[in-house]
């Protein structure tokens, strides 16, 4: 009976069971969600920064219409803009001076051109970087350019450039050596 009682308990072996259905398995799981849509970018350093005003603030000249552009030929120009700088008047005359590297130098200079024979009125108009413009007026014998050449005391004039109503100077102090050259 061995022989069957071992053959009815290999057939009655059963396949192996799956418990986790029987039990409740979980579901299947879902799929993975899909990534975001590419996320803001980090704020660039070089970007332009964002407007500081507000959405409703009033901007000036914003609600004002563009002039009108006249094509060519159609009307003629404007006034000019009027200068606050007059041009020289009769017997005046600009002189551009350089180099005068301090206001020092600049008030010694006037000084000087001041004993230039026929030399009158000085009025600064404006000392930078060295340059010096001045209205001068001259009443003398001759052109202006040729008084300074032949002398303003303690300089040697050399004559750049002249106009109508502009000259312009190169300075040297006589008491500084000469470079060679």
């Amino acid at each position: 009976m061995a022989k069957k009682d071992r053959k009815k308990k290999d057939e009655h072996v059963e396949e192996p069971l799956d418990l986790a259905a029987r039990i409740g398995a979980r579901p299947p799981s879902p799929p993975a969600p899909a990534p975001p849509a590419d996320p803001a970018p980090p704020p660039r350093i070089d970007a332009p920064r964002p407007p500081r005003r507000p959405e409703g603030a009033l901007i000036i000249g914003l609600a004002e219409p563009p002039p009108p552009v006249a094509e060519e030929g159609d009307e003629p120009r404007g006034a000019a803009i009027p200068s606050p700088r007059l041009p020289p008047g009769i017997g005046e005359t600009d002189l551009v001076v350089t180099p005068l590297p301090t206001p020092d130098d600049w008030h010694r200079f006037e000084l000087a051109l001041r004993r230039v024979r026929g030399v009158g009125v000085l009025r600064p108009e404006y000392y930078r970087h060295g340059v010096l413009k001045v209205r001068v007026g001259y009443a003398g014998p001759g052109r202006l350019a040729s008084a300074l050449r032949a002398g303003v005391p303690g300089y040697r004039v050399r004559v750049i450039g002249e106009d109508r109503s502009t000259l312009q100077i190169l300075v040297t102090p006589e008491d500084e050596e000469r470079r060679p050259g």
